[in-house]
């Protein structure tokens, strides 16, 4: 397994961001201010948002040992909330 880095993290996420909405691109991943918790900032159309999401998840995303759906259900929700929030 490789050693899991920011930017890995980043990398991966951004594929998986595109997989789900072309439109939603990734600027940033960094720890967040939460033990055990990496912020991930989402851009749409000139528009912001950002998501937390579990260390567990991506490291176990990584590894290959779990699943994908919670990583995937996880990006969903955090690209769903952006579209939504700044359709009105």
């Amino acid at each position: 397994m490789p050693k899991i880095t920011v930017e890995l993290i980043e990398e991966t996420l951004r594929k998986e961001v595109r997989k789900i909405d072309k439109s939603v691109q990734v600027v940033a991943v960094e720890q967040s201010k939460k033990t055990d918790f990496y912020r991930v900032t989402l851009i749409k159309d000139g528009k912001s948002g950002s998501a937390e999401l579990k260390k567990d998840v991506i490291e176990q995303y990584l590894s290959r040992e779990g699943k994908s759906g919670e990583l995937k259900r996880a990006l969903g929700k955090a690209v769903s909330h952006l579209s939504i929030r700044y359709q009105r």
